[in-house]
């Protein structure tokens, strides 16, 4: 068998222009982990005097560490070791030996597996609050239903958790025994259609759902090519419109998994099929004001130099390796690792925090619900949905003081005497 082909060395790339108070490097976890691009911020006042606490933000999806950097002085300011980092896929994060990631290294628990090695590599036998976003979101609610004696504390954004998969309950009971009481038997609350993706291809004009686009063959080349501006003007739609910017995000939470349900989604989440994301996004930026698709570059939360860094990460990167977590969560035989939690709910101080012009925290009908219900969540730990106005999708872009309030509020709220 041929040797792979290596990457160019992340480490040589220059580095990134960042605000004062956060620095960046790389912290080797091989041959467990990758070696981790992280970016951080220590305090010159712990809010603790034995020790730091440490509070680890997750980014998503098509996002970055970089992600964080309105956030972390003002968390670190409040006396928290602040760390974010480019997950396996993402940015400079990448294997010491500079071989690719092999397909079969994306697993569910190798989200879990990267968080412990990183957490452990900086020294910490916990993280006192994590924070995902979005893809981050997932990885963070992974991580601590598998590692709840590490985390301390959990602030989902704009990604609700609705818990593991579930196995079949109760289909084999013995007849004539008396059984305990339970929560697993089956929610019926939320219908699903079986064949979903059929029902949404006999829409007119038909439909598809974006995170099984993701996962085909081309979106990957869709996605990344060509590179440089014409990715620099997709990037900047597709940011735009999932943002509270775009008037046309007027989200609902949804009653079900449901083809008349779905398809009330904008095209991000539910797709015209048969059509690239990038085309998509085209068709409905091609709908925007003229103005408004004029004055882009000077997006206060997300201005032209900040976005260059996405475009240029990209570029160099592609979208290859970022788009396989989407085939993680889809596909049965990959997404069945998780069962081994069935029933298990997150059993930390956990809240949910999301924009108020996103579909985001709503695409999973009954997920958000899972946790306000305590479905997904410990009886007494989960801590309440907050809805942060003037925020679409990218709630710690839009808003970072607004996140910082919340990230701190829960943060402080589990300080140990």
């Amino acid at each position: 068998m041929a040797d792979l082909e290596l990457i160019p060395n992340p480490a040589d790339l220059p580095p990134l222009t960042l605000p004062e108070g956060i620095k960046s490097r790389f912290v080797d976890t091989s041959p467990i982990g990758p070696k981790f691009h992280v970016l951080e911020s220590i305090p010159t006042n712990p809010v603790t005097g034995a020790f730091t606490p440490l509070i680890l933000l997750i980014h998503g999806f098509p996002n970055l560490a970089y992600d964080w950097i309105h956030v972390m002085p003002s968390l670190a300011k409040a006396g928290y070791y602040v760390v974010a980092f480019d997950q396996r896929g993402f940015g400079r994060t990448h294997r010491a030996d500079l071989k690719p990631f092999p397909e079969e290294s994306f697993r569910p628990l190798t989200l879990a597996r990267d968080v412990t090695a990183l957490v452990h590599a900086l020294g910490y036998e916990s993280v006192h609050t994590l924070v995902g976003h979005d893809l981050g979101a997932a990885t963070a609610s992974i991580f601590t239903l598998t590692r709840s004696d590490v985390v301390k504390s959990l602030v989902l954004l704009d990604h609700p958790f609705g818990g593991p998969p579930a196995l079949p309950f109760g289909n084999q009971k013995a007849s004539g025994v008396k059984l305990p009481p339970y929560s697993l038997s089956k929610d019926t609350s939320i219908v699903k259609d079986p064949d979903i993706h059929s029902s949404l291809l006999k829409f007119n004009p038909p439909r598809q759902l974006y995170k099984w686009y993701n996962t085909s063959p081309a979106a990957a080349d869709e996605w990344s090519f060509p590179a440089g501006e014409p990715l620099h003007e997709f990037l900047r739609g597709y940011f735009h419109l999932k943002s509270a910017d775009h008037r046309g995000n007027q989200p609902r939470r949804l009653k079900s998994w449901t083809a008349d349900e779905l398809a009330v989604m904008p095209h991000y989440y539910t797709m015209r099929a048969g059509h690239s994301m990038r085309e998509n996004v085209a068709l409905d930026m091609a709908k925007e004001p003229s103005a408004i698709r004029d004055n882009l570059p000077k997006t206060p939360w997300l201005p032209d130099e900040e976005l260059a860094v996405y475009t240029a990460e990209w570029s160099r990167t592609s979208f290859k390796d970022a788009l396989r977590w989407y085939k993680v969560f889809t596909d049965p035989d990959l997404a069945q690792e998780l069962t081994v939690f069935a029933g298990k709910r997150l059993a930390v101080p956990t809240k949910h925090v999301g924009g108020a012009k996103d579909w985001g925290n709503y695409q999973v009908p009954g997920a958000l619900e899972a946790m306000e219900n305590e479905k997904s969540v410990e009886a007494g730990l989960y801590k309440g949905t907050v809805i942060v106005e003037g925020a679409g999708h990218w709630v710690n872009l839009e808003k970072p003081d607004d996140c910082v309030r919340e990230i701190l509020s829960l943060a402080n709220s589990v300080l140990e005497d």
